[in-house]
């Protein structure tokens, strides 16, 4: 018998169809432009050359998403630094299979950060290092002019993200964060589900991450993850001098994520991303609490990092955001379910949304309000490629894939997971348009405020978490000019107090 989630899906009992709302806006777009994404989200062809950029962090990140993922016609990697021999090898390995091996070999490394960040040609740098050096690189390249796109979570703690905004703000450049869901057609889609009433009044959203990715080392015996990889063994070049770049030991280095000083844990990493994406469904809104526990309940080693987490956010007017993230089973994978009075929303591992219904016992005064407010087009009765997209499901049947919803994507969809963007391409997309077309005034849709606001939820839950309390939240924890904040300010302010705000002076 399957035990898999869409042998669950096909069996539940409440009727069921696939995304039919939105489909004609995303069927339009997709035959106006291949790139429907770009339509979509308000930009089009970059004018004149694409962004200089420089990229600093060569590892997984860096290679898989900023690098492999990135659109050329937009973007083009000038630069890059890295401290590991490892990642420096495969940063030139990802350059060379993106723009070929000529073009590919043409990209500086740089051994200082510093130099990198001298060079006028380089326009804007692309940050994926550890954690808890995103501040500095990020304020380093902004005060030497650059236009910066950092990775999420944009920093270690909310004193130091502050400090991220205020020093593009003085800067006048622009800062990117990360957090792609906020350019992915996918996600889109479900929120015009939510916007036009398919799921009714949302009360609860239940978001998860959960993973069962534990390896046995031959040599020691130990269970171990992905957070403990093997350290390369060119690496142990720079045991030596893993110091003067602020590590304990080289293993700190290469499984950062697993101290406090140079991670954030679960909610960081992982839990990051679903909050982001409950923060789109509610439309950007504020919690009120939240309250939560955890702890390293299966792995025997010296991680800090908790390896299960579960915590509950609290809104107005009594909706609930429930997020779990464990290590010990990976039945659901991730994603984020959404319960509204009319109907409960899927939307599963990036790549697929399905809806059920619920009973409507207004449904036959609401289908009659809406065909008088809304009469039948000839452009909607006559586009034989739109009708052919409308798919109603059976009741049970399995969900689609919500890609279908921009017609040319369907056929990719259906082949492989990895066609269908998750919006790494589009978000830079974005910040290089943005870069190039400053006289259009567009907005990226999440630059550093947007992403101060993803950083409070994810520290703030680490804090309820860790002391095992409800913490109620503060508007002042959003603002960059406020020094007030829900986690430990770092005891070294230098960073901050190097981007003063004229409101008020950061405490001694």
């Amino acid at each position: 018998m399957s035990t898999t989630y869409e042998y669950y899906s096909r069996n539940r009992r409440r009727k069921h169809r696939s995304l039919t709302l939105n489909r004609r806006d995303f069927m339009r777009a997709s035959l106006v432009v291949p790139a429907g994404a770009a339509l979509y989200f308000g930009y089009s062809a970059l004018r004149g050359n694409p962004v200089r950029a420089g990229i600093v962090g060569t590892g997984n990140e860096g290679c898989q998403a900023m690098i492999d993922q990135s659109p050329p016609g937009y973007l083009k990697y000038v630069a890059y630094h890295d401290i590991r021999p490892s990642q420096i090898a495969r940063g030139r390995r990802s350059f060379v299979s993106l723009y070929g091996p000529a073009e590919g070999n043409t990209v500086r490394f740089f051994d200082k950060y510093e130099a990198m960040l001298a060079d006028p040609e380089i326009e804007a740098i692309v940050i994926a290092t550890p954690l808890w050096t995103h501040a500095k690189l990020a304020i380093q390249a902004l005060k030497a002019g650059k236009h910066v796109f950092c990775e999420k979570l944009m920093a270690h703690n909310i004193t130091e993200a502050k400090a991220m905004v205020r020093a593009a703000d003085q800067a006048g450049k622009l800062l990117g964060i990360g957090h792609q869901r906020h350019y992915s057609l996918l996600y889109a889609d479900a929120v015009k589900n939510i916007e036009q009433g398919a799921l009714g009044e949302v009360k609860f959203i239940r978001a998860f991450w959960h993973r069962n990715n534990a390896l046995l080392d031959p040599k020691t015996n130990e269970l171990r993850d992905a957070w403990k990889p093997t350290i390369p063994t060119e690496d142990e070049a720079i045991r030596s001098h893993v110091k003067d770049w602020g590590y304990d030991s080289l293993e700190q280095l290469v499984r950062w994520r697993l101290f406090d000083r140079t991670g954030g844990g679960l909610m960081a990493e992982l839990g990051s991303h679903q909050l982001d994406a409950c923060s789109i469904f509610l439309g950007h809104e504020h919690p009120v609490a939240v309250s939560g526990l955890g702890g390293v309940q299966f792995y025997k080693d010296d991680r800090e990092a908790f390896d299960h987490v579960y915590c509950n956010f609290e809104f107005a007017g009594g909706k609930v955001v429930s997020y779990s993230s464990i290590n010990t089973n990976q039945m659901e994978g991730y994603g984020e379910v959404v319960m509204g009075t009319r109907g409960t929303m899927m939307v599963l591992n990036e790549r697929d949304v399905s809806i059920y219904n619920e009973s409507d016992p207004k449904k036959k005064e609401r289908a009659m309000a809406q065909s008088a407010a809304t009469p039948t087009s000839a452009a909607d009765t006559s586009n034989k490629a739109i009708k052919e997209t409308t798919k109603i499901s059976k009741p049970g049947e399995a969900t689609m894939y919500s890609a279908a919803s921009t017609g040319g994507y369907a056929a990719a969809a259906s082949k492989s997971s990895e066609v269908v963007s998750r919006g790494y391409k589009e978000e830079l997309e974005h910040f290089a348009y943005c870069i190039r077309h400053p006289e259009e005034g567009q907005k990226l849709r999440c630059d550093g405020r947007v992403g101060l606001a993803d950083a409070v939820m994810a520290l703030a839950a680490n804090v309820a978490i860790k002391k095992g309390q409800r913490l109620e939240f503060k508007e002042s924890w959003y603002d960059p000019a406020s020094t007030d904040v829900p986690d430990e300010v770092p005891k070294n302010l230098d960073l901050a107090r190097s981007v003063p705000t004229r409101q008020k002076s950061l405490p001694v």
